[in-house]
């Protein structure tokens, strides 16, 4: 470009001619080079689109299978997301503590020494203990926060939910020695449904701001067992005199009618899965 100006400004030396040949020589190259980097660009992102793709596309083909117990518990939150990311996936629920014990754990056991229910099995991987495998779906299907801040929440919300289910836990199994009679769990239960455990949730909703309890955009795991958790008490407050007892955390009851309305989530919520007995009466469980 230097030397057409020099060309074009020394007509005494050279013909301006001279220098609209290289003006002409030098913009026929630039627009080369253009057409050049346009199609690598294009390449690129063509191939960046196409791995996207085919990443989604093995997410949906891959083969999962999970065990738990053939009651919602633990396993409704693992069959939810499955059902929303519209996974395939094989639900083994055992009925029959033998067909666990004396042939199925002994298989996981030689894969992870950690064997427990609920459990899944995704490729050579094998993840026991409910929040980490609830992390790793997190991390496998993208649903666990975008940034440090939201994937830090993202655990503290899987463990404070955890703590409600325990509470559930210890209020209608006889075994847990908190309530060892039907007469002690009424009254716990009316209690519970009283004063439910979601005040912190609701603040969470507050100062968060969005439709859900992580990300801006749609929900994580942790969203999955929180809605569970909302669900088993809203059943229990309407067995115990307490139908409308989510009124009372307006921000929870929006997001508990969002999540139900998922359009991936309806063929779950009309299926048998979702009829299961919420808890186990084959070990005594009060609340069904």
């Amino acid at each position: 470009w230097v030397v057409c100006l020099c060309l074009w400004r020394c007509e005494t030396c050279f013909p301006a001619e001279w220098a609209l040949v290289g003006c002409v020589a030098f913009a026929l190259w630039c627009f080369g080079a253009c057409v050049r980097f346009g199609v690598l660009f294009l390449r690129r992102s063509v191939v960046e689109i196409s791995d996207r793709a085919l990443r989604s596309l093995l997410l949906t083909m891959s083969q999962l299978e999970m065990g738990y117990w053939g009651i919602r518990g633990l396993g409704s939150v693992l069959r939810m997301v499955f059902e929303y990311k519209e996974a395939q996936y094989t639900d083994v629920q055992f009925t029959d503590g033998a067909k666990w014990f004396k042939e199925k754990k002994p298989e996981i056991l030689a894969k992870n020494p950690l064997a427990n229910l609920p459990y899944v099995v995704d490729g050579d991987t094998v993840v026991c203990q409910t929040n980490a495998i609830m992390a790793y779906l997190g991390q496998k299907y993208d649903m666990e926060g975008k940034d440090a801040r939201q994937k830090l929440r993202h655990l503290e919300l899987l463990c404070e939910i955890y703590d409600v289910r325990n509470g559930m836990i210890e209020l209608v199994y006889p075994f847990k020695k908190v309530n060892r009679t039907a007469e002690e769990y009424e009254a716990a239960a009316k209690e519970k449904v009283e004063n439910p455990p979601f005040a912190k949730f609701e603040s969470c909703l507050e100062v968060y701001g969005g439709d859900w309890f992580v990300a801006p955009d749609g929900p994580c795991v942790a969203d999955f067992h929180i809605w569970e958790m909302l669900d088993q008490h809203k059943l229990l407050g309407e067995k115990h005199g307490q139908p409308a007892m989510l009124d009372n955390f307006p921000k929870c009851k929006a997001f508990y009618d969002r999540f139900r309305a998922l359009p991936t989530l309806q063929k779950y919520f009309a299926s048998e899965s979702y009829k299961l007995p919420i808890n186990n009466g084959a070990a005594g469980a009060f609340f069904m």
